[in-house]
């Protein structure tokens, strides 16, 4: 009969004295030669990326009246209206101002004095401000009416070229890439001819 009283531990025995297998302090290590940056995959950059990127690396800058060289003798008479109006409401801000400082001086002066002239120059800000209201639109009316109209004859004359190139071209050329060039440069010299012209006035 084996006596199990004898592989009885006593109670106040700690737990931590069971013979418990040793941690394993081996340390992991990386081998010099061999390279992680080589490891990791870097992404192959897209061609199409960095041909939108460089799409206007070779063209030729030209002067700025060489944008109407398409237009007619009235969409420059209009588009040059649009220019003096624009430059015109840019300069009303600074009249804008001058009237302020009337309405200053005028709450300034003697109460029997300062209705009358406060009546007066509220008078000619609502004139300025009608006349400067309607020459805004005109401005904003006329510049983009004439560059949509300098516009579709560059768009037609890009047609033409295009349709005037021999089959290799439209062979080599991919798909929709002759369309998506002529919708984006065109809206491109559009805005610059119609918008950024006017706001560059005004400002």
């Amino acid at each position: 009969m084996v006596d199990r009283r004898a592989n009885r531990r006593p109670i106040g025995e700690s737990v931590t004295s069971f013979d418990l297998p040793p941690p394993n302090k081996t340390k992991a290590t990386i081998s010099p030669e061999v390279n992680i940056d080589s490891t990791i995959q870097q992404p192959p950059v897209s061609t199409d990326k960095a041909a939108d990127i460089d799409k206007y690396a070779d063209a030729t800058p030209i002067p700025f009246f060489a944008l109407f060289r398409h237009g007619t003798t009235q969409d420059k008479l209009i588009i040059f209206i649009g220019m003096v109006v624009q430059a015109f409401v840019g300069l009303s801000f600074s009249g804008m101002n001058l009237v302020f400082g009337e309405v200053l001086d005028d709450l300034s002066s003697p109460a029997e004095s300062i209705l009358t002239s406060t009546i007066s120059t509220i008078k000619i800000m609502a004139i300025l401000a009608a006349v400067f209201g309607v020459a805004a639109f005109i401005g904003m009316s006329a510049i983009p009416y004439g560059a949509a109209r300098i516009t579709n004859r560059v768009r037609n004359a890009y047609v033409t070229a295009v349709l005037a190139q021999d089959m290799e071209f439209f062979d080599e050329s991919k798909p929709g890439e002759i369309v998506a060039a002529l919708a984006e440069y065109t809206m491109d010299f559009e805005e610059g001819l119609s918008i950024k012209l006017g706001e560059g006035l005004q400002a």
